[in-house]
Order: structure tokens, then C-alpha cells, then sequence
């Protein structure tokens, strides 16, 4: 049976399961527009009300996925989408941002969007990283965190967050600052350092602490990647670069099968994250019902055990024996 989370201070109660859209939008392995449209109706049937598109995930086919979808029950569900701004669009922030909740607004065919995010990486400075904006462009006097509370403001959307990747210290400070109600955080298996210390040496991307933090400021957080892209899966469904996050992630993935013992990776690695009281939902990135019911499947594991949570955090001491190049990011 599912169960409901509060989101953060926003009064909306959403299912701890929620369905990540890049799976709605094809991004994560091979599907037809039907089979992820049935997924969404098999997961409102299971009773998940929270779903996470964003119009970058097939060039906007989640969000009509799933606005086709909703079609006659609208209210059913909690919708959430994003903004991602390019650095031509940094000159007109109020202008890109507004062109971009029409067009969600459109293909989702409703008059109102629950929670509208930032999707970039937020970095010290503009480009720091790839995709990246400037914590100065999120929390300036005209900045992004401005126009986000306009929307708000003027009923368009009902809540405003982003996506907590990038610089730790600078995510941290939009987290203090921005006057958002809620972040995405990368937290899964194989990188828990958004709740805890990374293990001394460790050369994975530190996300920061802001678990914690966001349980602190009473921010909603909605867990991103816990299947690390598909790493930690039986099998990945698409071709994959070796020498990529996902492909060594892949590779670190393998050193965990002592705990698919009992159940499949996939399951454990979703209730991992729902052992994080912070967290509000998982979204993964499901394509079709077979992923919505294995990921359903996740909420009624028991946590890790003291010895497999030994076994882990050994692990995660040695980055899973496979350390990361100097410099990269999820």
C-alpha cells in the first residue's frame, strides 16, 4: 500500500514513490509514448500522486506524456517541472523563465504547475560546470530566485524549488537564501554524502550535507538518481559510455550484489533513500509499468542491516574501488 509524505512546509502530502519523468520523455532506454502513458495510469492506480517531468527530457515528450495522460484527472496528481536557462537566456531572465512555464504549461495541458524548479547546476561562477549558473544569478536582485517568486506570487505556479547539484557551499547558501520551498538531491547507494560525511580521500562529487539542511529550514527534498541512471540495476538499458559517470558508477554498482540477496538492487536501492526522514519522495526514472511496480515494491523492505550497512560504508571508503577523475561531476 503506498504511503504519503509531507512536502516540506508546503501543505501537499505526495507519495513517497514518484515518477521521474526522463523515463516518460524516452531518455532512459528504449519506450513508445503508450507504454509511458500506461505507466502513469498503473501508477495512479497504485495510489503515486507525485510525478517529476521537466521539459529537457525529450524535448518536452514527458511533459506531454503525461499531460495527456492526466487528461480528466488532473487533480490526482502533483505535478512537478523545471526551467533550464542557457547563458543566452541569463540576459532575460523574467523573459526565458515565463517562456518556459507557457510552453510546460501547454504541453501539460493545465492552468497551474504545483512545483516549478531550476534545473541547472549551481556553481560560484556562471559556467563553472557544465549547465551551471552562477549562485549569483540565482539569488541577485533580478535573479532567477526573484522571477521563480513572481510566478509564485501571481498564483501561476504554487510552489518554486531547484536542483541541489553543483558547488556544495553554493547550493548550500541558495538553500539559505533563495526563499525556495524545495530541492532536488542526489543521493543513492553509491554517493550518500547529501546526508553524511564522505569517507576521508573519497574522490566522488560531496553533495554537502544538504539533507540535513533541507530537514533544518523545512524545505521539501525529492531524491534524484537513486538508481545512479540505471548503475544500480540488474541491466542498463541503453548504451553507455565506459569512461562515464554512469558507465563507472556501472562498474561500482557490481561490488554491491551481496545485497540483492533478498531482493533485487533496484528495490534496496530505493528504500535506502526513503530511510532518510528529509526526504519527501524518490522519483525514479521510470519508463513503463514494470519500473513503476518494482519501484512500488521498494516501500515495504526493511532498512539495511548493521552488517550490510558495514559492508557498505567499507565500500564507500574505497569508492567502491574505483576512484573518480579529479574534477568531474554527476
Amino acid at each position: 500500500m503506498m504511503r504519503y509524505r509531507k512536502l516540506g512546509s508546503t501543505g501537499l502530502m505526495v507519495s513517497e514513490i514518484g515518477v521521474g519523468g526522463g523515463g516518460l520523455g524516452h531518455v532512459w532506454g528504449a519506450t513508445s509514448d503508450e507504454a509511458a502513458q500506461a505507466a502513469i495510469d498503473f501508477a495512479l492506480a497504485q495510489g503515486i500522486n507525485f510525478f517529476d517531468v521537466a521539459p529537457a527530457y525529450g524535448d518536452g515528450r514527458a511533459e506531454e506524456n503525461l499531460g495527456h495522460a492526466l487528461q480528466g484527472r488532473r487533480e490526482r496528481a502533483v505535478i512537478a517541472t523545471k526551467v533550464f536557462l542557457s547563458s543566452d537566456d541569463l540576459t532575460d531572465i523574467d523573459g526565458a523563465i515565463d517562456r518556459s512555464l507557457t510552453q510546460s504549461l501547454e504541453r501539460l495541458q493545465t492552468e497551474q504547475i504545483d512545483l516549478f524548479q531550476l534545473h541547472n547546476r549551481v556553481t560560484a561562477q556562471r559556467g563553472d560546470a557544465r549547465r551551471s549558473v552562477g549562485v549569483d544569478d540565482v539569488l541577485g536582485p533580478e535573479g532567477i530566485a526573484a522571477a521563480l517568486h513572481r510566478l509564485r506570487d501571481q498564483g501561476q505556479v504554487r510552489f518554486v524549488g531547484f536542483t541541489g547539484v553543483g558547488h556544495p557551499g553554493q547550493v548550500r547558501r541558495v538553500m539559505r537564501e533563495g526563499g525556495l520551498d524545495s530541492v532536488q538531491v542526489y543521493y543513492n547507494l553509491l554517493n550518500a554524502s547529501a546526508a553524511t560525511e564522505p569517507a576521508a580521500g573519497s574522490t566522488l562529487w560531496d553533495h554537502g550535507r544538504i539533507l540535513p539542511l533541507a530537514r533544518e529550514l523545512g524545505m521539501a527534498a525529492i531524491g534524484i538518481r537513486n538508481l545512479a541512471a540505471g548503475a544500480l540495476t540488474g541491466a542498463i538499458d541503453r548504451e553507455i559510455d565506459p569512461d562515464s559517470l554512469i558507465g563507472r558508477d556501472w562498474q561500482r554498482g557490481r561490488r554491491l550484489e551481496f545485497l540483492g540477496r533478498r531482493a533485487p538492487l533496484s528495490q534496496i536501492a530505493a528504500r535506502f533513500v526513503l530511510e532518510q526522514p528529509a526526504i519527501s519522495s524518490v522519483v525514479p526514472g521510470v519508463k513503463d509499468q514494470t519500473e513503476v511496480a518494482d519501484a512500488i515494491a521498494s516501500i515495504d523492505l526493511p532498512p539495511l542491516s548493521p552488517d550490510e550497512q558495514a559492508q557498505l560504508d567499507a565500500l564507500a571508503a574505497d569508492d567502491f574501488g574505483l576512484p573518480e577523475p579529479p574534477a568531474s561531476m554527476m
